[in-house]
């Protein structure tokens, strides 16, 4: 969840990225839905409001989720543009893409 992030907030530098899908998002929803996390309210919390389409708060569910992992650097200090995500999904996933189909 955490690298999902990665497409939707500033900050300094993030390490990782998974595209964040509306599939992938139902797939871990229902994965915490019947886990037994420690934090799973704080995540299902995050997922509901994903799962709306709601992003507004990104980078506080970054921060939420950076904090649970015991992040130093990386803070979120805001979200991006449409055009900026845009950017980051283009020059971060297609690449990835290429990759895997020329494997």
């Amino acid at each position: 969840m955490h690298e999902m992030t990665h497409q939707k907030v500033r900050a300094d530098e993030k390490w990782g990225a998974v595209q964040m899908t509306a599939e992938r998002i139902d797939m871990l929803y229902n994965i915490v839905k019947y886990s037994t996390y420690e934090n799973k309210d704080t995540l299902l919390g995050i997922l509901s409001k994903w799962k709306a389409g709601d992003f507004r708060t990104a980078d506080e569910d970054h921060n939420a989720l950076w904090r649970l992992q015991d992040g130093t650097i990386g803070k979120a200090t805001g979200i991006l543009s449409e055009e900026e995500e845009q950017e980051f999904i283009e020059k971060t996933f297609k690449n990835k893409k290429d990759e895997d189909e020329n494997e």
